[in-house]
Formats: structure tokens, C-alpha cells, sequence
């Protein structure tokens, strides 16, 4: 269904979403809907095909960017292209802007934007019996949301080098294979710092406490190695290994 849709956006968008006065983008403007049933312009029919790609980088971009890889060289080619030059700037600025414009400072963790360098700077710190502080620098490709977007350590303190890269790990997990924002990213990636400090262990087949798609816990035990798992990772593994084992122990499950 996404593939149909954004091929036949493609087929309906300008090579030039400007207006032809240049004064207004398609992307930065929402078309006006007419319910008086007469048929729309061809600009107009242009002016919602954009409105509607827009919406969809913006909300399913983990989809979009699974479409936009699928493609052959040409057409991967003229999307990055077109996507990078008209609707990029926009949504990177949005989501750059959201940070700045909203207190974002959630308990434990505080973050900032820097719209110039396209990076949104997250600081999370846990007064334990020893400080811990970590500070995650993401930055947004050109062709944002196309790209892949950067998780770079900043400074830490407190954190062992294998859980801070299983960390680092779970963060662009969530940013590249989920749909959402930035900060809905975070949030995730927060509220799963938050419960392994709370002492819940990982589930031992994604590495993560929070599941990605909804949000559940380890709850499944294994009876002989008492490693727990996510229900969804769970079935998921037996689905695919065909077995009914354990995938830490290997004993029946």
C-alpha cells in the first residue's frame, strides 16, 4: 500500500514544488480543500500530492525510507535529490525547532537543538551511590529523513564501555526502525535507561527492557536459566527457528 502510494506521488508532484510566483513552497504551505465537489486545478492536484508526501515522511519515515532503499539507482537517485532540496530543510527544521520552542527537560534528562549543525543534544543523568551522566549528540542527515541519522557519544561518566554502546545501540535502533520523531525516539530510549537502572534486566533476544513497537517488558521466564523475554521477541523466535527452546539456555522452553 506505501509503495503504491508514494509511486504514485512521484507520478503526481512538480519537478519544482515552488509556485510560480516563487514566493510559496508546497511543503511549508497546507492546500486549501474545496467541498464544493468542482474539480481541482492540476496546481492544486500538486500542491495536496506534496502535502500528502510530506505527511508521510513526517509520520511513517522508517516506511518511506524502507520504499525509497527498494528502489532501482535511478529513481533512489531522483528521490534523494528532490526530497533533499524541497522537503528536508523543512522537517529537519521542524523537528530542530520543536526541541527549542518546548521545555523539554524531562526528569533525568534535558535537551537542546542547534539548528545550524542539525543536531539535537540529549543529557541524561542518574544520582545513584556514584554519579552518572551521558550525553548523546544526534544529528540529522541533509536528506532527513531518507538518511540515517548519527548517534555520537558525548561526554559520560559512570558507564561501563560495553553497556554504554549497547545503549548507543538501542538509540538509533529505535530512531531508524521506528516511526516518530526525534523526541518520541528519546523518549523510548529514556524509559528504557530509566528501568535498567530500576534493576529489570533486558530482554536477551533485542537487548532492550522497553519493547520498540509497544512499549511491553520482559515478562516470559525461562524455567532452567531464568532469562526473561519480550512475548513479541519470543514468538518471533520460535517462528522463525522453527524450535521451542530457549535462546539463551537452548532447553525447552
Amino acid at each position: 500500500m506505501v509503495t503504491c502510494l508514494l509511486n504514485n506521488l512521484f507520478r503526481l508532484m512538480p519537478e519544482n514544488p515552488n509556485t510560480m510566483d516563487k514566493s510559496v513552497n508546497m511543503f511549508t504551505v497546507q492546500p486549501e480543500l474545496s467541498y464544493t465537489g468542482s474539480i481541482q486545478s492540476p496546481q492544486d492536484i500538486c500542491h495536496l500530492s506534496c502535502s500528502v508526501y510530506y505527511s508521510a515522511l513526517e509520520d511513517i519515515p522508517a516506511m518511506v525510507r524502507q520504499w525509497w532503499n527498494g528502489q532501482d539507482k535511478r529513481v533512489a537517485t531522483y528521490v534523494d535529490s528532490f526530497t533533499t532540496r524541497y522537503a528536508s530543510p523543512v522537517l529537519w527544521s521542524q523537528e530542530i525547532q520543536s526541541v527549542q520552542n518546548t521545555e523539554h527537560n524531562m526528569e533525568n534528562m534535558s535537551v537542546k537543538g542547534r539548528p545550524v549543525t542539525r543536531e539535537v543534544i540529549a543529557t541524561y543523568t542518574m544520582e545513584l551511590s556514584e554519579e552518572v551522566s551521558v550525553e548523546l549528540v544526534i544529528q540529522l542527515p541533509a536528506n532527513h529523513p531518507l538518511g540515517i541519522v548519527t548517534v555520537e557519544s558525548g561526554k559520560k561518566i559512570g558507564i561501563k564501555a560495553a553497556q554504554w554502546r549497547t545503549w548507543m545501540l538501542q538509540l538509533t535502533t529505535f530512531l531508524v526502525h521506528q516511526n516518530g520523531s526525534i523526541l518520541d525516539g528519546l523518549t523510548l530510549w529514556k524509559r528504557n535507561v530509566d528501568k535498567r537502572f530500576e534493576g529489570i534486566e533486558d530482554c536477551m533476544i533485542c537487548f532492550s527492557v522497553i519493547h520498540g513497537s509497544n512499549c511491553s517488558l520482559p515478562r516470559l521466564t525461562c524455567r532452567t536459566c531464568k532469562k526473561k523475554f519480550h512475548s513479541e521477541c519470543l514468538y518471533k523466535w520460535f517462528s522463525t527457528s522453527n524450535q521451542s527452546t530457549c535462546p539463551a539456555c537452548r532447553n525447552l522452553f
